[in-house]
């Protein structure tokens, strides 16, 4: 990844035919008024020709060349049994990358299946619990035929609240439904997708292309969902990204023209549009996708390579421009010294019309080519000798200092409780399969595991009996008339057979789907208790030794513990490594010995190179593992799924990290090779000039206006020229961005 913050340009201006849009940057002149000077002094004289341009403003940001990433994951929660391929390798579209625990899907499945049925059938019973409920408000809210008239009076004065109580209970059966119908719906989504894993558990490139990015399984094989296993780019289809320049930052989307340089060629470029469904996904997650730029002609873009962006915003086009710093006024009237044919000069009223930071359209009052004086307190120069300005090539160097051969497919095997290890089974170079057993952990913690499973389980049984024995009691006291209600236990009340028989009707129904509930949670608690119990169990002896076996085949490369030792969870048991690759690992990290930026890395297919004996050995950038401060890069992606956030887990380095391969394959001996060296700033055929024939010139109303500028040759005279510069110097020479051109001829002191 390049350093993006490019350009600290707070103004930028336009001038001219010959130049486009010239830079602005240069402080804002206050116009004031001259009330008798007719001839404005200077240190010496400086003019500037009426030239034709444009009237606007300007932003250059710099894309770079990178290619068009193509992410591949899982849409649920998995465990990892293997990744088939690394960075370097080439792959087409449906080829098998990664394959992950089928069984460990299976049981999610079952989950998701378990789930789905307590939710419908708790629902249905609630719904029936609700239905009851209301039956009985409505019984006891219609019931005064065989009251007396106080009672009757009585009665009417709890109706009301009867009828909140049913409205209320009606709008919650409602929200149930919806909430009923929301979760069935997630859940089936669930289902589907570990139903795909349990059909096929393989992840299959989505697209063909070079593997760039695989999932580290040192830091364990589980991976959530949409997070990316691979990532494989297509070095045939680079794309201008314009980096650290999120869509929501971007505020140049209404300029009037865009183009990049490439070459020192011209083309218009485009922003590449984002769906409405992307930018929802955007904001809610507050995580924007880059502005990137396209071109509709075939663009001969090389990968890392960075190219200058222009946004131009125009208020008049191709209309005669001058200077503000030549424009003087008295009162409404504007006007100008133009150099007469004897060398002196003239003031010619003029009128005006649109103008920008720096320069002013003339309406009437000049033609193209007369000179027109400026107002500069800097000393133009008169004995100088001239430069030509050319454009070259511009880079900055950066370098990884750790570098060292990366082995396919390595896993960190590390152990998931605290204890002591009773035997490791498999010693250093061991070739191991897959359900081979590796060691042997005595856990307290995991005897501890069990046991409280078990106990949860006992508490469970225990809860539902005495639920249970609750319900029978008030079902016994109802039917015995234990639960009169308060109406039935006064004196003046007229008893209603009827009434009361349908009350404990109700009453009883209420109670025995209050009990059915009861039981379908306890069933469904009791289920998952006991799969966590399996699960726990697996492997344990029930004294708390478990037995760890390999998930994929390879080689023991690292043994870190022997019996006896204690470890805690977390802790590095062994690494089982697959074959040596020809792939070198470049850690970018601080060093005494090379100016190193260590939140950079090179881009896939950029050149990157290594001495060796005097000897320069070449090779290319072919894929990333870490981004430093950026390791949890994320991407945007859309396909026939729907729209995703997908993410990069921590490479685990500390460093930003990338793997290169040598044209020629990685030397015998690399502990006489110096640091690997790629670009942290790259361009071609950019305007390139000596730091010495830039001036910088400071507003002095605002001290942080800062601008600067060159002294152009114009045919007989000295002109300042404002420049755009990047921020971005090398040695004595700095890269300009605007303002001069190949050609230009300009003024070094001599």
């Amino acid at each position: 990844m390049k350093n993006r913050n490019l350009l600290s340009i707070k103004k930028l201006a336009v001038l001219g035919i010959c130049v486009s849009f010239v830079a602005g940057g240069c402080g804002k002149m206050t116009e004031s008024s001259i009330p008798k000077l007719e001839e404005p002094v200077a240190l010496n004289e400086a003019y500037r020709p009426v030239e034709y341009g444009t009237i606007g403003s300007m932003q250059v940001l710099m894309a770079t060349a990178v290619p068009r990433d193509y992410c591949n994951y899982y849409s649920a929660n998995v465990n990892i049994s293997q990744i088939y391929v690394e960075p370097g390798d080439t792959v087409n579209a449906g080829d098998v990358l990664a394959v992950c625990d089928v069984d460990e899907a299976k049981k999610q499945l079952q989950e998701c299946k378990d789930a789905l049925a307590h939710e419908n059938e708790t629902y249905e019973i609630s719904a029936q619990i609700s239905d009851t409920q209301i039956k009985l408000w409505e019984s006891q809210a219609a019931d005064t035929d065989e009251f007396s008239t106080e009672q009757i009076e009585k009665k009417e004065s709890t109706e009301e609240d009867y009828n909140t109580q049913i409205a209320t209970e009606q709008e919650n059966e409602r929200y149930d439904k919806q909430l009923h119908e929301y979760r069935v719906q997630k859940i089936n989504e669930q289902m589907a997708l570990y139903q795909q894993i349990v059909d096929d558990g393989t992840l299959k490139a989505a697209h063909s292309g070079l593997v760039t990015y695989t999932k580290k399984l040192t830091g364990g094989r589980s991976a959530a969902a949409y997070e990316n296993i691979v990532i494989v780019s297509d070095t045939d289809d680079l794309v201008l990204d314009i980096k650290d320049t999120a869509i929501n930052e971007y505020k140049y989307s209404d300029y009037d023209k865009k183009y990049v340089i490439v070459d020192g060629e011209k083309y218009d470029v485009t922003e590449s549009q984002y769906t409405s469904e992307v930018l929802v996904l955007s904001k809610i997650n507050n995580r924007y996708p880059d502005v990137c730029v396209e071109s509709r002609e075939k663009l001969f873009l090389t990968a890392g390579q960075m190219y200058p962006v222009y946004f131009e915003k125009t208020k008049a086009n191709q209309a005669l421009v001058v200077g503000k710093d030549s424009i003087y006024k008295d009162g409404d009237t504007r006007y100008v010294y133009v150099k007469n044919d004897e060398g002196g000069r003239e003031k010619r009223i003029i009128t005006t019309g649109e103008y920008d930071e720096n320069y002013t359209q003339v309406t009437e009052g000049l033609k193209e080519g007369e000179l027109v004086y400026y107002n500069s307190t800097d000393q133009v120069p008169t004995k100088y000798s001239k430069y030509t300005v050319t454009r070259s090539d511009f880079d900055i160097a950066n370098y990884g200092v750790s570098y060292s051969r990366s082995d396919a497919g390595t896993i960190t095997e590390t152990c998931d409780y605290e204890g002591q290890i009773v035997s490791v089974n498999v010693k250093q170079d061991d070739t191991v399969e897959n359900g081979m057993l590796l060691y042997v952990v005595d856990t307290g913690e995991g005897k501890a595991a069990i046991t409280e499973a078990k106990n949860e389980i006992d508490s469970e049984n225990e809860s539902y009996a005495h639920k249970i024995a609750d319900y029978d009691k008030q079902v016994k006291d109802l039917s015995e008339g234990g639960s009169s209600t308060e109406e039935n236990n006064q004196e003046d009340e007229k008893p209603d057979t009827a009434y009361e028989e349908q009350q404990l009707k109700l009453n009883l129904q209420l109670l025995d789907l209050q009990k059915k509930l009861a039981g379908a949670d306890h069933t469904y608690q009791l289920s998952r208790l006991q799969s966590a119990y399996d699960s726990i169990s697996a492997g344990n002896d029930g004294k708390g030794n478990i037995s760890v076996y390999a998930k994929n085949d390879g080689k023991v490369s690292k043994v870190s513990v022997k019996a006896g030792d204690n470890v805690e969870e977390g802790s590095d048991i062994l690494q089982i490594t697959g074959n040596s690759t020809d792939v070198l690992q470049v850690l970018v990290k601080d060093s005494n010995n090379y100016k190193v930026y260590t939140d950079n890395i090179a881009d896939v297919g950029e050149r990157v190179s290594l001495e060796l004996d005097g000897t320069t050995i070449y090779g290319n950038c072919i894929g990333f593992a870490g981004y430093g401060r950026q390791a949890q890069r994320g991407y945007i992606n859309q396909d026939d799924k729907g729209v995703h956030i997908t993410g990069n887990t921590d490479s685990g380095y500390g460093n930003a990290a990338f793997y290169i391969k040598l044209d020629n394959g990685i030397p015998d001996d690399l502990t006489r090779a110096s640091a690997v060296k790629f670009s942290y700033v790259s361009f071609k055929k950019v305007v390139v000039v000596p730091t010495s024939i830039i001036h910088k010139q400071v507003n002095p109303m605002d001290k942080d206006d800062i601008s600067y500028y060159v002294w152009k040759i114009d045919g007989d005279s000295v002109v300042k020229q404002p420049v755009i510069l990047s921020d971005y110097t090398s040695g004595s020479n700095t890269f300009v961005l605007y303002g001069i051109d190949e050609g230009d001829e300009i003024c070094l002191a001599s």
